[in-house]
């Protein structure tokens, strides 16, 4: 979290030094662009959804007589890790219940979504023109101009494939 933390902080670091900032600007949009291809998704919207993927979440933990590493936050990233290291892992805990990879994935992208919205204040958009498969859904933050992207439900994939962990970029 300590990522998170100093980019969120007020404070700045370093000044810029020219010399060691070397980083290649990809592409600056107007925010026209932006609005054409993102649209703000709103997870109270549908809280159904919402909460049945926090709940499934909170049952694997119940079923599997774990307890949480975050007491406080069900969907913690740590927590959301712990689902894969710890009990029969989420993906076959979904499997039980007739549900597929896929299914599993959202369960674990929506918590994190939710997560990131309500600690940090990102805001969770549906790309039209994502540019691979597993980026449909992004996170944005937006702090004085510079805007940071995440990926949920790419995370989340390489989590339950074991390739990855949530909680590495908190």
């Amino acid at each position: 979290m300590s990522f998170l933390k100093r980019l969120f902080s007020s404070k700045t670091s370093q000044e810029s030094n020219p010399e060691t900032s070397g980083q290649q600007v990809k592409e600056i949009i107007t925010e026209s662009y932006f609005e054409e291809r993102y649209t703000l998704q709103d997870l109270q919207k549908d809280p159904g959804m919402l909460d049945g993927c926090l709940k499934m979440v909170e049952s694997y933990f119940m079923d599997n007589k774990l307890e949480r590493r975050v007491a406080n936050s069900i969907n913690h990233p740590s927590n959301l890790d712990q689902t894969m290291d710890d009990g029969l892992g989420f993906k076959m805990y979904c499997q039980a219940f007739q549900l597929g990879e896929s299914e599993a994935t959202l369960f674990l992208a929506i918590a994190f979504s939710e997560f990131l919205i309500n600690e940090f204040g990102f805001k969770l958009y549906k790309d039209s023109q994502p540019e691979y498969p597993l980026r449909g859904m992004t996170l944005k933050y937006d702090q004085n101009g510079a805007l940071l992207s995440l990926y949920p439900y790419e995370y989340a994939s390489k989590s339950i494939e074991l390739r990855s962990r949530i909680c590495r970029i908190v």
